[in-house]
């Protein structure tokens, strides 16, 4: 899930139209009239726009499920690059070109989305899948803006490490880390062994934020809190102790090259190549895909670097949200309040390998339960990740400042007062208007 938002050009309403038909008419790959035909079986195909085609087969059974009781299908409209992706959407919404359902991202992301006016009220879903215990209210805020509900999760993912289980036998190392110096100690033994041992790398664009809100997280859970809600500064003590840390990785060789595309990671898990991979349990099905097994592979919650501090596990739940303009609206409202339901969530859960935002689905997979065991175990401070805790266009401009610094670690006080300066300028902006349309 390619995650970098481009910032939108100041245009009138009138050339938006114009670009969203060019766009839509070539980008989306296989969009034509489907959602105006019906479907075999009788039921009414809902164009469901999103920037994942790995997922296709996944969406199609989902929709299935849903087409049960709501007469309506899904028929998923993908592009694969998530800046173009992301263009188009914001293109489109107040065209009659929109999707009937659209995949986007929560917190910020989605209250920015919903600052343009151009999203339905789900409030009524959302309240009904609560009194049905098909949700939990705590996830609310995320998926809020100025009281009403705009989206519903997509999925529920953890962010963790995964590691090769093979790697760690050969480097002599017998179980996963808990603590930071475990942590650091087996990064040493890896690269004795000739492995690359933690795969990371910007060559996408977006995955450059995946190391530092680990780093600041390792550090304070409460830092990346009060960072992320423009309580703390990103000139503070504890953020320079983040990139000191991450700059010691790079120059140990314990990462990847800059270059490097997180999306080959597991693949390259699979040739023997890398160790560690931080990723969202989502990206689980990834690594069975690359030819790993679960006796192949594992996952970990990344310690703390204070001992006795509880670690800080970043949460991830994406968003599927209906367009105001959507051409089917109707039968979108009731895709939606499916999509939240045990028989399809036990579906779409069970395709990508994750868990599932219906406390009532448990997860089946191996290394999904175990990180779920961890995490009633550990008892860590659960966090909302990155990409959504900042302004839109704070997290664009400290995204390419990270992605950088891991070309160039050489300097992270110039990093922190890039940030810093970034930060002031995009939190003033966010708080006098917070559309990103």
């Amino acid at each position: 899930m390619e995650r970098k938002l481009l910032k939108p050009r100041r245009v009138s309403r009138a050339l938006l139209a114009i670009t969203a038909a060019a766009l839509i008419g070539t980008a989306f790959t296989g969009c034509s009239a489907a959602s105006n035909s019906t479907a075999k079986g009788g039921t009414q195909p809902l164009t469901m726009y999103n920037d994942n085609p790995q997922w296709k087969d996944g969406f199609v059974k989902a929709g299935d499920e849903i087409a049960k009781t709501t007469g309506y299908s899904l028929n998923p409209i993908s592009l694969p690059s998530t800046a173009n992706y992301t263009q188009t959407v914001l293109a489109s919404l107040p065209t009659n070109k929109s999707g009937d359902i659209i995949k986007w991202w929560s917190g910020k992301m989605l209250q920015g989305l919903a600052a343009t006016g151009q999203l339905q009220d789900l409030t009524k879903q959302w309240n009904d899948a609560v009194s049905a215990g098909e949700i939990s209210n705590d996830l609310r805020p995320y998926y809020s803006y100025k009281g009403k509900v705009f989206a519903v999760p997509f999925v529920q993912s953890y962010w963790v490490t995964f590691y090769s289980k093979t790697a760690f036998q050969k480097a002599g190392i017998s179980a996963a880390p808990t603590t930071w110096t475990d942590l650091e100690s087996d990064l040493g033994k890896l690269k004795g062994a000739g492995y690359a041992p933690f795969c990371t790398g910007q060559s996408e664009g977006w995955p450059s934020f995946v190391p530092f809100q680990m780093f600041v997280g390792a550090v304070s859970p409460d830092l990346y809190t009060q960072l992320t809600e423009n309580k703390a500064k990103f000139d503070d003590p504890g953020v320079k102790q983040a990139l000191t840390t991450w700059q010691k990785w790079i120059k140990n060789g314990w990462t990847t090259s800059a270059d490097t595309k997180t999306f080959d990671c597991p693949a390259a898990m699979k040739a023997g190549k890398v160790a560690m991979v931080p990723f969202g349990t989502w990206a689980n099905g990834m690594f069975k895909s690359a030819g790993l097994t679960d006796a192949d592979y594992g996952a970990f919650l990344t310690p703390s670097m204070t001992d006795g501090q509880a670690p800080g596990v970043f949460l991830e739940g994406g968003a599927i949200a209906v367009p105001k303009n959507a051409p089917h609206k109707a039968g979108a409202l009731k895709a939606i309040a499916a999509w939240l339901t045990a028989p399809v969530q036990t579906i779409w859960s069970g395709y990508i390998g994750d868990s599932s935002p219906n406390p009532k689905v448990v997860a089946t997979d191996p290394v999904i339960k175990s990180v779920a065991a961890q995490v009633a175990s550990e008892k860590p401070t659960i966090l909302n990740r990155y990409y959504e805790s900042l302004p839109p266009k704070l997290v664009q401009s400290t995204i390419s400042t990270l992605g950088g610094f891991m070309v160039d670690p050489s300097n992270p006080g110039k990093t922190m007062s890039d940030l810093s300066n970034q930060a002031k300028t995009e939190w003033a902006a966010w708080n006098k208007n917070p559309s990103i349309g």
